[in-house]
This record gives C-alpha cells, sequence and structure tokens, in this order.
C-alpha cells in the first residue's frame, strides 16, 4: 500500500475532515498585491507522455512508480494541472486522488488561482474540493464575489430536499474557508464553529492560513472579530475569536485583546497572549504554556501595552 508522507485526512469521513492530502500551511500569507494571475494554462506538446506520467502517479503498484511519476509531473509543470483536474473527476481510489492532488499542490502557486476559480463550477465532488482547498490556500482577494455565489449555490443546494446530488457539509465548510481566505465574512458564522475545540483539530491550520490571507485582503475581518471579542463574555467563545483573530487581526485591533490576559481561564489567557504574539510581534502561537508561564507572559504584555 502506497501512503504519501502528504496523507492526513483521507482516511477520515468527509463530514469531518476537509478533503485535503497536505497540511494547509501556517504562518502568515504573503501580500498578493503584485500576483500576475494566469489567463491560460500552459501548453504541453506531448499529449501521451503527459497522460502517461499521469497514469504512473493514479495506477503506482509501487512507491518507486508513483515518486518517478510525480517528478516527471513536476518537471512539466502546471501544463499537467488541466489534465490532473480531469483525472480526478473520474478517479474513485483515495489514495490515487491523494498522490494526484499532491503533485497538484507542487505545481499550482498563487498566479493559478484564476484558472483553479473555473474549476468550482463542477458537479464532480474531488475536483471541485480541490480547487477550493487549493486557492483558500493560495490566497486572492480578487475572489471574493466568486467566492461568495460558491457559497451560496452550495448553501441553496443543500436546503434542496429534492436534489439529486446532496450538498455535503464539508463542502459547505470548504465554502466558508474559502470565502474567509478572501477576506469576506459570508461564511464567517460557519468558520466559527470550525474554530471550536473538536473540529478546530482538523480545521486549524486551514482557518489559520485563510484568516492570515484576510489579513491581507483588508481589515474587514478583523474588525468584526474584535468588535465580536470585545461582546464575548463565555470563555469558549473567547477562545474561537482570538483564535482568529491571532491570523486575521492587526494592532489596531488588540484593544479587546488586553483584557483577557487577566482572564482566570488559563485556555483564555494563553489565546490572548498568542494573539499578542502574532499580532503585535509577528511570533507564532505557543503550543504549550503552563499557568505559571501564562501568568509572567501576561504580566510582561501587561507592561508593554
Amino acid at each position: 500500500m502506497i501512503v504519501p508522507l502528504l496523507l492526513l485526512l483521507a482516511v477520515l469521513p468527509p463530514a469531518a475532515a476537509p478533503p485535503s492530502t497536505m497540511d494547509w500551511g501556517r504562518g502568515v500569507a504573503p501580500q498578493d498585491d503584485e500576483v500576475q494571475r494566469a489567463e491560460a494554462w500552459p501548453e504541453f506538446g506531448n499529449k501521451p507522455e503527459l497522460k502517461q506520467c499521469i497514469s504512473r502517479v493514479r495506477k503506482a503498484r509501487t512507491e518507486e512508480m508513483a515518486t518517478k511519476g510525480a517528478h516527471q509531473l513536476e518537471e512539466i509543470g502546471a501544463a499537467a494541472a488541466p489534465f490532473l483536474l480531469k483525472s480526478l473527476k473520474s478517479e474513485k481510489d483515495g489514495e490515487a486522488r491523494a498522490r494526484m492532488e499532491a503533485v497538484l499542490d507542487a505545481i499550482t502557486g498563487p498566479e493559478h488561482t484564476r484558472l483553479l476559480a473555473e474549476t468550482l463550477d463542477q458537479d464532480s465532488d474531488a475536483p471541485r474540493r480541490y480547487a477550493a482547498r487549493r486557492i483558500a490556500q493560495l490566497g486572492d482577494a480578487g475572489l471574493q464575489k466568486r467566492s461568495e455565489a460558491f457559497l451560496a449555490e452550495l448553501t441553496e443546494r443543500a436546503a434542496d430536499k429534492r436534489a439529486r446530488k446532496p450538498i455535503e457539509p464539508v463542502d459547505l465548510d470548504l465554502a466558508a474557508v474559502l470565502c474567509l481566505s478572501t477576506g469576506s465574512n459570508a461564511g464567517l458564522e460557519r468558520v466559527i464553529q470550525l474554530a471550536s475545540p473538536e473540529p478546530w483539530k482538523t480545521w486549524g491550520p486551514a482557518i489559520e492560513r485563510a484568516s492570515a490571507h484576510a489579513k491581507s485582503a483588508g481589515d474587514g475581518i478583523g474588525a468584526e472579530l474584535s468588535g465580536r471579542l470585545s461582546k464575548a463574555t463565555s470563555p469558549g467563545d473567547r477562545v474561537v475569536y482570538l483564535r482568529l483573530l491571532t491570523y486575521a487581526g492587526s494592532k489596531d485591533q488588540v484593544s479587546p485583546v488586553v483584557p483577557l490576559l487577566d482572564a482566570e481561564e488559563n485556555q483564555v489567557k494563553v489565546a490572548a497572549i498568542n494573539a499578542l504574539r502574532m499580532i503585535v510581534d509577528g511570533d507564532a502561537p505557543l503550543k504549550r504554556l503552563s499557568s505559571f508561564d501564562a501568568i509572567e507572559r501576561a504580566q510582561r504584555w501587561k507592561s508593554r501595552l
């Protein structure tokens, strides 16, 4: 059995996890103002060779065969993307899809988001879900209206009990994260649900990345989260808003964070410290922090602000 290192979530049911074969990526999203968005996929003259390479990845009987095919496709580059997306449409094997998606991740970049967005119109789950995930990972504020329309269409179809093909929760989740990545708050309520403790274990990296892109797109999401945080009273709500604000917020939006350095609940105090670390200093959040360490760090932050 060939299981790529990037195959993290393919074995989980769709309602529980995003259909991704790799880490969504953490950290601060780069500015995309100067990205030149491609209007067409590159051409590759030898289509029989290209199809043969894809076949090696899809039907690999050994890890060596899969690796060889993947390397060949990476050398071909973005010209292979439309053929891989088409192959995803008919591929039933989860591991084969995972291998193809890993190659697609390797050959696509921010310049390809508009081309990937064309795949959002497809009725086939695999390529549509891949496109939504990859665009959200790469970020493109220029697709805000398209992402909102995508979410609205899926929401309408999900409510139609007579629909020929039901829309699964994961489709709405991906669409909401995609909207977030463009700076739209159209799916924010659903993202907030995904930021609660249990789904956060799976969706955390996706939401962090999308939140960082949202910050690059403008201050709308950060302002909304900051406003909600200022009114939140339950520890659970405060932690959720702080998680999102950590990557989406700016320095002029931290006023509701500072009082939470005195929170009695350690999880709230830690979340406030992590938000300030990222927003003010650009430092990654701390995964583990004892109560004693949290108190000391909170005091240091209070003396700075």
